[in-house]
């Protein structure tokens, strides 16, 4: 046994053989020889009894599980690290899709697991933070092409990745079942870390990443504007090739992070504090991000270890300014994008000049007005969104071990957020968003979570150890509330004065927010039953039931599993030595989806601002249910090849029914709408992954593989639902979620959630692009969903990922390659780049006498200023395919030997980091793995979107 260091005193005869193990090391044998020994043990290849953490942060031994569950430990989102840390955990497990928000560093991230179930509602993952469901309050993202500036960050983004031990992704209901009505889309349950029992350890870790566009589009340079002070750029080829390149707008972006932490601990008490610290700068100048964290956690054993009480104390706060993810209005990208080669840039910089009329700077913009642009630099500095937030988080849990084999927990946790979003329209901003005088917004939000949760856990074994019963029976109570509280309005009388009485209140443009405050609660008895038999066979069943307020009615939801090892009931399939384990799972289970509107409970109301009365709007039907997963999976896990290879396999199939609808209501109900069930989703797919290790020499190499593929199908939209009221049948068999002038998300039976509909040209008898000779010229198909036409899904065919570490001597080499195969995006970027002449892709046309279309030549002109129309683009020319493969992360780091000279110093790790790196194979103008909206649809779309980032830099790491 040896001390908290790893020292340990042993007499025997000089020469004796000593075998030295230790859990998750391979043992090691060595000869006592002197005073003094040093033991170095390895990593074992594959750890048949590893133990993971599953719901409710229960742990539990993997080989007894029904269900998958992947776990990843720290290193997975500290060793190249992101201001948001769940975009780390792309590509390192299987059966999750991550989309990134185009907003800059410190964005949203769209997580979506074994795929969209909900038609109108939520469809990203459960979060859990040592046991405990985290409310996310954070908003989708751009809902349109108008939209995207003052985004912000989800609530998980502002976690401290240095604070996180472990986290465990169950992207399964089955995995899931105990989380009862938020459990439909699967859960990523993240542990923190705690004290450890040893002397003062003080852990220094610090990243310092530098950045630049990684995907652009390709613009011109040798043509003109076509007129003076003109955004078009048909004119004349410039006698040299223009210097102006939009990628120069940028800056180096920037992204500093530091964290210190200590851990002190005895036998009775242990203690961990951190405090970190990111600050950031975008690619996009004045787009910054900094954010604070600060983490206190004592855990204490009283009672000779009987009892043991745990307290969390979790802080952060961030400033948020100008995360700008795509969008026509306040986006700097639109006008430097379109800015016609040949003319100067750089007295745009000078973005205010003094008007001697109104005797204060206004917004130098000598060009026209079209797309309603203005000059990027006022965008940036005159017309900025500033958002303040803060998140604390405290949480007391108690432990009490009954006897050896029960014990009993009981938890509290108070979550609360405040959060400020702020705009300031400097007067002469465009008058489509301010009055002559500017704009002003101020909005304040206040979220609070209340949640308690107890439950007796027993882990007994019985009938001479043949048997054991790991049962878990409990009770949870969640209530959370939103109360906003704010306005913005046109500006009056003053300019440039930002207080609530310079609003113009009685302008149609001014809003108060106060009427979207919610409370809710959610009450909930659940239990789980495991019932092994030699350890080699296990039974599961699992219940939850929930009373929820924001439906009338309680929901039981139940799920149930089987699991074997073969290996173990037929040991002599081993004695081979190539298939050391070998097991079969398989598991079923009903899941909720609440519905994500926080009043549904009777009628929904508006104020009326005249009377300043509720008036109803929106009505419930038969008593309105969750929405219901139904899901089985099936799954195989081996370890091969004395214990190197470790393979699993899982065939899922779920089925999501009672989806909510809003309909149209007639007036003489006395409602515009009401929220019914109906519809029915499925998905389908299969999780695969492989991990491999295997020593070359004294080179230590791991691989990985991960592959996912999912299948999205609506079974069924809204059939013959009657009005109990009138007695009318409503029926709804297609929706439009979202689009433009070009594109259409369309939602119908047969279809996916995913399904892009693209406006076409012209065709003749023979399905052939019409050509007009005389005008040499193509045509845009008359208005009608009829002339959309279907383009593909945002969804890829599957998703692959290769990942490696080599380590030798204190030096290690890791990189990850992800692969994407298939669906489609569009690009309306490339449609207005070409409209205005600023695309590459019309200079090659100009050079080459035109645009080939059926064997005919159409002048660039003609032919871009029909197809790249802003008003009625003709996005069946630019839907490209999202197949891309890259080399995703790379580090090369070494561990110092430091200790040899500085003895205080424990470790000292310097590390080559690099994220984005190489953009292998992409059809696509942009990334596609970018999103303007985090929520279900506008997948796949690019609307002047922020470009993605390549980042390089190092990180240090230091243990004292």
């Amino acid at each position: 046994v040896t001390d908290i260091d790893g020292k340990f005193s042993i007499k025997v005869p000089t020469g004796s053989t000593l075998v030295i193990s230790y859990l998750g090391y391979e043992p090691k044998e060595v000869k006592a020889q002197g005073d003094n020994l040093t033991v170095k043990l390895s990593q074992s290849a594959q750890n048949i009894n590893e133990v993971v953490v599953t719901a409710l942060g229960i742990k539990k031994e993997a080989k007894s599980l029904s269900y998958n569950v992947q776990q990843l430990n720290a290193d997975a989102v500290t060793t190249v690290k992101d201001a948001n840390f769940v975009n780390s955990l792309n590509g390192k497990v299987a059966g999750v899709q991550f989309t990134q928000s185009s907003s800059g560093v410190g964005g949203a991230t769209r997580v979506v697991m074994r795929g969209s179930k909900s038609l109108n509602g939520n469809n990203n993952v459960l979060y859990v933070i040592d046991g405990i469901p985290m409310t996310d309050n954070s908003s989708s993202g751009a809902s349109g092409i108008f939209e995207g500036a003052g985004q912000t960050g989800d609530a998980i983004s502002l976690m401290n990745s240095d604070d996180i031990e472990s986290i465990s992704v169950l992207t399964g209901p089955s995995a899931a079942a105990l989380y009862g009505a938020n459990a439909s889309n699967g859960v990523i349950l993240v542990t923190t870390k705690k004290g450890k029992k040893g002397k003062v350890e003080v852990t220094y870790s610090g990243s310092f990443q530098f950045s630049e566009p990684f995907k652009m589009h390709e613009f011109q340079n040798q043509y003109g504007p076509t007129e003076a002070n003109s955004y078009y750029s048909w004119g004349a080829k410039l006698d040299t090739p223009s210097s102006y390149n939009p990628k120069n707008f940028f800056q180096t972006g920037a992204n500093i992070m530091n964290d210190v932490s200590l851990s002190v601990g005895s036998d009775r008490n242990q203690t961990y504090v951190s405090f970190g610290a990111t600050n950031a700068n975008g690619i996009l100048p004045t787009n910054d991000l900094d954010r604070y964290n600060l983490t206190f956690r004592n855990t204490t054993n009283f009672l000779n270890d009987r009892l043991t009480l745990d307290f969390n104390y979790m802080m952060s706060t961030a400033k948020e300014q100008n995360m700008i993810s795509q969008g026509q209005y306040h986006n700097p990208l639109v006008p430097v994008y379109l800015f016609p080669a040949g003319d100067d840039f750089s007295k745009l910089q000078y973005y205010e000049r003094y008007d001697t009329d109104r005797n204060f700077p206004v917004q130098y913009w000598p060009y026209a007005n079209d797309m309603s642009m203005e000059n990027p630099y006022w965008e940036l500095n005159r017309e900025r969104y500033i958002n303040h937030k803060q998140r604390q988080q405290f949480s007391v849990q108690l432990n009490w071990k009954i006897t050896p084999w029960l014990d009993l927990t009981g938890r509290v946790k108070y979550d609360r957020s405040e959060n400020k979003y702020e705009y300031k329209f400097h007067a002469s901003t465009n008058l489509l968003y301010a009055s002559e005088y500017g704009a002003y917004k101020d909005k304040r939000d206040t979220y609070e979570t209340y949640y308690a949760e107890s439950f007796l856990k027993l882990n007994k074994y019985f009938a001479q150890d043949r048997w054991n019963l790991n049962a878990v029976l409990g009770a949870n109570y969640t209530q959370n509330s939103y109360d906003p509280i704010g306005f913005e309005g046109h500006l009056l009388g003053t300019p440039n004065i930002f207080t609530f009485e310079n609003v113009n209140k009685a302008d149609n443009t001014f809003k108060v927010y106060q009427d979207d405050a919610y409370r809710n609660r959610l009450g909930a008895i659940f239990g789980t039953a495991q019932l092994g038999y030699k350890s080699l066979a296990y039974l599961d069943v699992t219940a939850r039931n929930d009373w929820s307020s924001k439906l009338e009615k309680n929901y039981f939801y139940w799920s149930a599993g089987i699991s074997g090892i073969w290996t173990d009931i037929f040991p002599q399939i081993t004695k081979d030595g190539w298939l050391n384990y070998f097991k079969t799972r398989l598991s079923y289970a009903e899941v909720g989806n609440e519905p994500s509107q926080s009043r549904l409970v009777g009628v929904g109301y508006t104020i009326n601002p005249s009377t300043g009365r509720p008036e109803t709007t929106t009505t419930l039907y038969d008593n309105l249910n969750p929405e219901k997963t139904k899901s089985w999976e099936l799954g195989i896990d081996f370890v091969l090849l004395q214990n190197k290879l470790k393979l699993n396999a899982t065939l899922y199939k779920s089925k999501t029914y009672n989806q909510f609808f809003n309909i149209d209501m007639p007036a003489s109900s006395g409602y515009t709408s009401a929220w019914v069930n109906g519809g029915v989703v499925e998905n389908k797919g299969l999780e695969l992954s492989a991990r491999y290790n295997q020593k070359l020499g004294r080179v230590n190499w791991e691989t990985y593989l991960t592959w996912t593929l999912n299948r999205n199908e609506v079974k069924e939209m809204l059939d013959s639902w009657k009005n109990p009221i009138d007695g009318n049948t409503y029926s709804l068999d297609v929706m439009y979620k979202g689009g433009t002038s070009g594109y259409q998300t369309r939602i119908q039976k047969g279809g996916s959630m995913a399904d892009i509909y693209v406006r076409t040209l012209k065709t003749d008898e023979h399905g052939a692009i019409w050509v007009d000779s005389d005008n040499k010229t193509v045509e845009a198909n008359p208005d009608g969903n009829e002339y959309y036409a279907y383009a593909g899904k945002a969804t890829p065919n599957y998703n692959l990922s290769w990942g490696n570490t080599f380590s030798w001597k204190g030096l290690s080499l890791g990189f990850l390659f992800t692969y994407r195969n298939g669906g489609v995006v569009v690009s309306e970027t490339q449609a207005i780049l070409d409209y205005y002449g600023a695309s590459k892709a019309s200079q090659d046309a100009r050079n080459n006498g035109g645009a080939v279309v059926n064997g005919k030549l159409i002048p660039a002109k003609e032919y871009y200023q029909v197809v790249g129309n802003p008003t009625k683009t003709i996005d069946a020319m630019y839907t490209y395919s999202a197949t891309n493969l890259r080399l995703q992360e790379l580090s090369l780091g070494y561990d110092l030997p430091v200790t040899k000279w500085v003895p205080w110093i424990k470790g000292l790790n310097l590390s080559f980091v690099a994220h984005n790196l190489w953009m292998i194979y992409c059809k696509a103008p942009f990334d596609p793995e970018l999103t303007a909206n985090t929520g279900t649809y506008s997948q796949g779309i690019d609307y002047f979107m922020q470009p993605s980032l390549r980042n390089m830099g190092f990180s240090v790491k230091v243990k004292f």
